[in-house]
């Protein structure tokens, strides 16, 4: 079994934006970031203001720079949403007949494909083109979080050995993978079949680096979920 250790959290700038805490002041928040992911599906980040979610939204400006001090963190916040969302589909269970590193990559990459194409909020604001470096930083570090499960799932299968690099080349893996889907989206809006196929071979061709063609399992994936 890989045994990964946790890095330790590197000191950063307060938050700027105001976390709520009671119930109602939590829906008002939500209610923000519901209209930030409607204007995204036809408008790009630099053309929405304040002013414009306070509209979309039915709330007056102050009622917004109550919780952020701009449309960026916003954003940013609407991001940070979208990668619990990725995160927790890591809790989807496994179907049946995963018998390779390989299938069992392409179904979990899959489900995150899938996940974008029905996000086009989603979409703009992790693989757009007016990505935020904010936001980018933040995408990559979760890269890592993603690995981190991902190398514990594949450990639970398969009969793997025991290297302290394998989070950080299954991150890298992560970040290839995202350059191709982020050119898709650039250039057909959506991640298409056949930049998925691409993605795939690239995966599959930097994992080989550092995971033989065949590992043996542990379990059948369906005992394992």
């Amino acid at each position: 079994m890989v045994t990964i250790i946790p890095r330790p959290a590197l000191p950063g700038p307060a938050d700027p934006i105001r976390r709520p805490r009671q119930k109602r002041s939590l829906q008002r928040f939500e209610a923000i970031l519901d209209s930030a992911a409607r204007l995204l599906e036809t408008l790009e980040p630099e053309q929405i203001s304040i002013y414009t979610l306070a509209k979309d939204a039915g709330l007056s400006p102050p009622s917004i720079y109550h919780f952020f001090p701009d449309a960026g963190q916003v954003f940013v916040a609407l991001a940070e949403r979208y990668t619990r969302e990725f995160i927790a589909l890591l809790d989807a269970p496994l179907p049946p007949g995963i018998e390779t590193w390989q299938q069992h990559m392409a179904w979990r990459f899959g489900i995150g494909r899938d996940h974008y194409n029905a996000e086009p909020a989603a979409r703009r604001l992790l693989l757009g083109s007016g990505l935020s470096a904010t936001i980018r930083a933040r995408d990559l570090e979760n890269d890592r979080v993603i690995a981190e499960r991902s190398v514990t799932e594949l450990c639970s299968l398969f009969e793997m050995a025991e290297s302290p690099e394998l989070v950080e080349r299954f991150t890298e893996l992560l970040v290839i993978n995202d350059a191709i889907w982020t050119l898709s989206v650039h250039r057909h809006g959506t991640i298409t079949d056949a930049y998925e196929e691409q993605a795939r071979r690239a995966r599959e061709a930097y994992a080989r680096t550092f995971l033989p063609e065949y590992l043996g399992l542990r379990m059948p994936a369906e005992q394992a979920a």
